[in-house]
């Protein structure tokens, strides 16, 4: 158990840690396991949000995060719920200050300019959310990891609109944001050039430079796209590493667009392309400058792209009959 005294249960959590990077990883997720309803009965916030780290940093060591996803979620809604609460007392009574670093000194002084304005009971839980959420956010990228965890995020859009606006808060919930751009799952994608299309199916891919690549590999191979496929040690990259590469650049393949036309950008995921009718439907033009970036990838975990299903012509007809054409910028 997690109790009150937080440099007690901290001292305890830390040689776990250190002990984890000498196991297997099949060991870990024991650990984690065990960690996990500790973390959710944790009447201390901070101990809890610390101790999730933690377990945060088995699960990246290879320990599968099983019920520690239920509970960070959890506590990683209510944790962004009060930082949002807390910015707003903030932005109100602060006089114009800038935001407050996590440190001893300046959560003293947000102390002192939220218990003014609002109470100390009514501040305690809104400091505790400043200081913590980003310990929460860490821990959930790192569960996001694993398919299974995404799986329990629900309402994906919720999620992006309660982090969006904090990116600039905390390096924590820019990293949150990447990992939500994550999809397990189909994407209807139509070549408008060649008036061929699939269902593919998408994994483990956090940005469309990732994307492009992967998709292109597979579509060529599958004979859908003219052209040579992508060198196999890009796509080796981009699905399993090693990230951080010296290898030569990448070349762009396509412009990307959504079923609205809206581009997207290589900087944007999966998870960013609209949803029509049940699917997101993903419409690639040719190239329309000559872009090029290194392979790698965003997270360390691997990724998927393959051609499930060809769609027939009909298919493809009726759905490029709602798809507007090609804009000129």
């Amino acid at each position: 158990m997690l109790g009150r005294d937080a440099t007690t249960a901290l001292a305890a959590v830390a040689p776990l840690v250190q002990a984890a990077r000498q196991a297997a990883p099949h060991e870990l997720t024991p650990a984690v396991a065990h960690l996990a309803p500790a973390i959710g009965a944790a009447p201390v916030p901070f101990v809890a949000a610390t101790a999730a780290t933690a377990a945060g940093a088995l699960v990246e060591l290879g320990g599968q995060p099983g019920p520690l996803t239920r509970v960070v979620l959890e506590r990683l809604s209510s944790a962004l719920t009060g930082t949002h609460a807390f910015l707003d007392v903030w932005l109100a009574a602060a006089g114009g200050r800038p935001l407050p670093e996590r440190n001893q000194l300046d959560m003293a002084a947000a102390t002192a300019v939220l218990t003014g304005a609002v109470g100390m009971e009514r501040a305690t839980p809104l400091l505790a959310a400043w200081r913590d959420a980003p310990h929460w956010a860490l821990a959930a990228v790192a569960c996001l990891h694993h398919a299974e965890a995404r799986a329990q995020l629900g309402d994906r859009a919720a999620w992006t609109a309660q982090v969006d606006p904090l990116h600039s808060a905390a390096p924590a919930f820019l990293r949150l944001i990447l990992a939500l751009r994550i999809v397990d799952e189909h994407l209807l994608v139509l070549h408008r050039p060649t008036g061929r299309g699939a269902m593919v199916y998408v994994s483990g891919v956090a940005d469309n430079f990732q994307l492009q690549t992967l998709l292109a590999d597979a579509l060529v191979g599958a004979g859908l796209v003219p052209g040579d496929r992508p060198d196999q040690r890009w796509v080796a990259a981009f699905r399993h590493g090693p990230d951080g590469t010296e290898l030569e650049h990448v070349d762009d393949y396509f412009h990307l667009t959504d079923a609205t036309g809206a581009t997207m950008r290589n900087e944007a995921g999966p998870a960013d392309i609209a949803v029509v009718s049940g699917s997101r439907v993903l419409v690639l033009d040719e190239a329309r400058y000559s872009r090029h970036w290194r392979p790698g990838r965003r997270f360390p975990i691997p990724a998927q792209v393959r051609v499930d299903r060809i769609l027939t012509q009909q298919e493809v007809d009726a759905w490029m009959g709602y798809i507007p054409p090609p804009s000129a910028d």
